[in-house]
């Protein structure tokens, strides 16, 4: 009898903990894994905001999948998905067709521009390695050209630095980033460079940064935030993004050509050749089991599914739902499998964590709010223990303590 074959799409957070836990509930003999990717690690995405202010090398945020896997019979297919044939069982890829008797689709999410003129042409995303190391970049090069600028409103322009959206990720590049310019570039280009041509701001459509946290930790995310000497803009919606200003809903026109776009995310399925149930923002729907509507031997995770909690609303997309679904995942396929039941998912929050630069941290986990150098020791700890071999844990350890006593890398990539 032949094994089953068990394709996962995606090697992110829900993707390698599924494929992890798999490997622990199936014995070789049991079912073939094949793993499907387009780029050969593992990104550790909570964390590209410090790549892109020189906080952090960007071999630190990856791991090999070659080395994952390498104890283990799984194949790896470092390729692109061109679509996923449901009834034919077999995904398309761009290096050859790929058949499946189970497939777990996590592949994640993308940048939702929300059709704003000019965001998706003029400003910058961190949702991978390379855009993260290419942000750093321009930030060198900008503040390289302005040391070399006479013309005072000039180097202001190239030292005027936006993030749209203030959610966790963008109340988190705020926080590095002023570290970056204000504590390491300005230190370095003081011949050339004040502190007062530098400007960043953070742009909120909403009346507070972080809405998912409690009121507490919003007002203490503002204070922090402004004594970085970050410009705060709330109740401002982005109506229109050009090359040398952004527009603003209140009809305020902010003369800024370094635009950061995390302002939101949106689901990322691949494409697929039947009709297939989807919320609003095009999330996979899924049962309690986890599994796609109709289809029993297919599972959705993370942000490309759409699961709704107790409350009737979809869960969030974050890093910790796919990581508890991806058990529910991996134990359901096994109990396929093995012929014994189902489980349900069920999804227990473990609070929020949100660093703001260097020694700054906050949020609410165990029922106790957190600020300060204990809540980044202990943001930095819960992600450490993300990682998925234990040599990388010890090597990021060591290069933490390390970066604690050295400024940011302004070396150009």
């Amino acid at each position: 009898m032949n094994k089953p074959k068990i394709v996962i799409l995606g090697a992110g957070f829900g993707g390698i903990y599924t494929y992890l836990h798999l490997r622990k509930k199936l014995k070789p003999s049991e079912a073939d894994i094949i793993l499907v990717n387009k780029t050969n690690h593992f990104l550790f995405t909570p964390m590209l905001h410090e790549v892109a202010t020189g906080g952090l090398g960007h071999h630190q945020i990856v791991e090999s999948l070659r080395e994952i896997i390498y104890d283990s019979d799984t194949n790896l297919y470092v390729a692109n998905i061109e679509s996923v044939d449901f009834d034919a069982k077999k995904v398309h890829t761009n290096v050859g067709d790929i058949n499946f008797d189970y497939l777990v689709i996590a592949t994640g999410a993308t940048t939702n521009f929300y059709n704003i003129p000019g965001a998706k042409e003029n400003a910058f995303t961190i949702k991978s390695l390379g855009e993260a190391i290419k942000l750093r970049n321009y930030f060198i090069d900008n503040f390289e050209k302005a040391s070399k600028v006479k013309d005072a409103k000039e180097r202001k322009k190239l030292l005027s630095f936006a993030i749209v959206g203030g959610g966790a990720t963008g109340v988190e590049v705020a926080g590095e980033a002023s570290d970056f310019f204000y504590k390491t570039f300005c230190k370095y280009y003081c011949q050339d460079i004040e502190a007062g041509d530098v400007n960043l701001y953070i742009i909120n459509r909403g009346p507070e940064l972080l809405p998912q946290f409690n009121p507490y930790l919003r007002k203490k995310a503002l204070k922090a935030l402004t004594k970085k000497k970050v410009q705060i803009k709330l109740n401002s919606s982005v109506t229109s993004i050009e090359k040398d200003h952004i527009q603003l809903s209140s009809g305020e026109t902010l003369p800024v050509n370094n635009v950061i776009w995390t302002a939101g995310v949106k689901a990322n399925p691949p494409k697929i050749n039947q009709e297939i149930p989807t919320d609003s923002s095009g999330r996979l729907k899924v049962n309690q089991h986890l599994q796609i509507k109709g289809h029993p031997h297919i599972f959705a995770l993370g942000d490309v599914a759409s699961y709704e909690h107790q409350s009737g609303k979809a869960l969030p997309m974050l890093a910790q739902v796919a990581v508890q679904q991806s058990k529910t995942v991996a134990n359901n396929i096994a109990a396929s499998i093995q012929q014994k039941p189902l489980k349900s998912f069920k999804y227990h929050s473990k609070g929020e964590l949100v660093s703001i630069g260097q020694w700054g941290a906050l949020g609410h986990t165990l029922g106790v709010n957190w600020s300060g150098p204990i809540a980044w020791w202990l943001w930095r700890t819960v992600y450490l223990f993300k990682f998925i071999s234990s040599s990388k844990k010890i090597k990021i350890a060591i290069d933490w303590t390390v970066n604690l006593f050295h400024h940011r890398d302004i070396t150009r990539a």
